[in-house]
């Protein structure tokens, strides 16, 4: 063969390894992440229709999906080119049936398709998400709001939760010994102890007419559980191995049960007006006196994230414990000082979108910020009675903007900061009036930027805007409130008495509906609890201070 014949061969070759490889590539994309469209949605009611809020709330919907970033979302303009050429049905009304023709058009595996209903009460959003292979209706709900511009506040969290409903999909890409490396982690909705099947792709199966792929096998191998957590990385142990079969790199990867959604705080769903919820049970307890690992010496604080994490605030060890949702023991960091990273008695923790953690180092009378592994990021505050300054603080939160929320028992205000430190506002003083507190301990902010502090001697829980102006007080029951925390799911507030070791749960409006534990050391009992967080499954972690322990509760 002659050289300038090689050198074509040679390219040849090169331009098919080219074509393969990006052939290969796009085919593994796909494969990881499903393709979603979102079609106009039906307008019914005189406001929805003359605003056209079917083709508004689409938008809206289509966007929060892209954010979500577990969907190849499908360009709206080219999809309504597609139904406009296939004549496949008016906005909203599309059926199963139609959404099953138009998802084979498009490569889609979802279509999200509804309505949106306008009422003297406000608005109505009812979303269908339709899986287009099997035709069904994997997930349907519904989102209430007062006005157009409420409903656009809440699409996002809304999405979340649709999404949340969807398993994640992977590849595993590597392996290190006995421990497997997936190509997702925490931005994806991973989470240290979820459960993946896994499986390879055996034969193909062809239409013997057509020529048509219909499908391909898909063939066990066995189940992973994640370890270890990093932003776009897990890690994981084999927990189960089929006969015959081998867990190897390359191997698709599918979550057992719903993940996390790339959401700040809670998922929301649709609160009814009376805020009714289940009751809550006694899951587990884990902790005892001590200093050793998973050991406590008084903890005052408590924070639990979106991401399976729980992070305590070991106020008498001087140092942060972080746990899974079972108690089981992950990492800590700190130790009784005043250098950076170290600690002298803190009160309460807090924990970020980006698993950044605020942590209210009391009697070093600062702000101490960490990354979720305790890497020491930066401080601010010291002793005394002005502006950023600190004389005891008791309890720390982190709004929806990722704006920084601190109470002091001393000095008797709210202190509100930016993620980097930088003062922003601050409102109270010692008194028994509305916006005046008498040694308030704990505090929380809902996903609409409502602060919630426990007056503690005053018996009652203020309410504020995010600016702070007051708008409520609830004072139903309550002898020494140390801490409160939202429910989303529900919209309840649930709210801590330290004096008489009892949650209360209450409505929206501040009504008592139930209470749970006690005085005691047996299992869903408290002696002198002030720590509460809720996570977004609507787990309640409660610690449990004179018992030096956390407890959970369930729904």
């Amino acid at each position: 063969m002659r050289p300038h014949q090689r050198a074509r061969v040679s390219f040849a070759i090169f331009i098919f390894a080219l074509f393969f490889w990006t052939t290969f590539q796009a085919s593994v994309h796909a494969a990881a992440r499903s393709r979603i469209a979102v079609v106009d949605l039906e307008a019914q009611g005189e406001k929805a229709k003359s605003q056209e809020l079917g083709k508004v709330v689409a938008q809206w919907l289509t966007t929060a999906f892209v954010n979500q970033g577990r969907f190849d979302v499908i360009e709206r303009q080219a999809l309504q080119q597609i139904v406009e050429e296939q004549q496949l049905g008016m906005a909203g009304v599309i059926d199963v049936d139609t959404a099953t023709q138009l998802g084979r058009v498009l490569g889609a595996t979802y279509i999200v398709t509804g309505a949106v209903t306008s009422h003297q009460q406000g608005l109505d959003l009812n979303v269908k998400i339709i899986e287009t292979e099997s035709a069904a209706i994997k997930v349907a709900d519904r989102l209430a709001a007062g006005s157009v511009g409420a409903m656009s506040k809440k699409i996002r969290l809304f999405v979340a939760q649709l999404v949340s409903k969807f398993p994640l999909r992977g590849f595993i890409i590597h392996q290190k010994g006995n421990t497997f490396i997936l190509d997702l982690g925490k931005s994806a909705g991973a989470r240290v102890g979820m459960q993946f099947k896994v499986y390879r792709e055996g034969e193909i199966f062809k239409h013997p007419v057509s020529g048509e792929i219909l499908g391909v096998e898909k063939i066990p191998t066995g189940k992973l559980q994640v370890t270890e957590i990093q932003e776009k990385l897990a890690f994981a142990r084999v927990i189960q191995q089929k006969t015959d079969e081998t867990v190897s790199v390359g191997n698709n990867i599918v979550s057992i049960g719903a993940a996390k959604s790339r959401i700040s705080g809670p998922i929301i769903g649709v609160p009814s007006s009376l805020g009714t919820s289940s009751s809550l049970r006694f899951a587990r307890a884990w902790g005892m006196v001590g200093t050793g690992t998973g050991d406590f010496q008084k903890p005052f604080g408590i924070a639990a994230d979106d991401f399976g994490n729980v992070y305590v605030a070991d106020t008498y060890n001087s140092r942060i414990q972080v746990f899974d949702t079972s108690g089981t023991y992950m990492k800590s960091w700190g130790q009784k000082g005043t250098g950076s990273g170290s600690m002298t008695l803190p009160y309460d923790v807090a924990v970020d979108s980006e698993g950044n953690v605020y942590v209210a180092d009391t009697y070093n009378h600062r702000v101490q910020k960490f990354d979720a592994n305790g890497v020491f990021l930066g401080q601010w505050g010291q002793k005394g009675k002005g502006s950023s300054d600190f004389y005891f603080l008791s309890g720390i939160a982190v709004g929806p903007d990722g704006a920084v929320y601190t109470v002091d028992a001393k000095m008797n205000r709210v202190q509100v900061f930016d993620n980097q430190g930088k003062f922003l506002r601050s409102w109270g003083s010692k008194g028994k009036g509305s916006g005046s507190f008498v040694s308030p301990m704990g505090l929380t902010v809902d996903e609409s930027g409502n602060v919630y502090v426990a007056d503690s001697k005053m018996r009652r829980v203020q309410k504020f805007d995010s600016q702070g102006r007051f708008l409520a007080a609830f004072t139903d029951r309550l002898h020494y409130p140390a801490d409160v925390a939202i429910d989303q799911s529900s919209g309840n507030l649930l709210v801590l008495d330290a004096a008489t070791a009892l949650i209360w749960e209450m409505s929206p409006t501040g009504q008592s509906l139930r209470s749970y534990g006690g005085p005691g050391r047996s299992s869903g009992r408290f002696v002198k609890p002030y720590g509460l967080s809720i996570d977004g499954a609507s787990n309640v972690f409660v610690v449990d201070t004179g018992n030096s322990r956390v407890q959970k509760f369930s729904r």
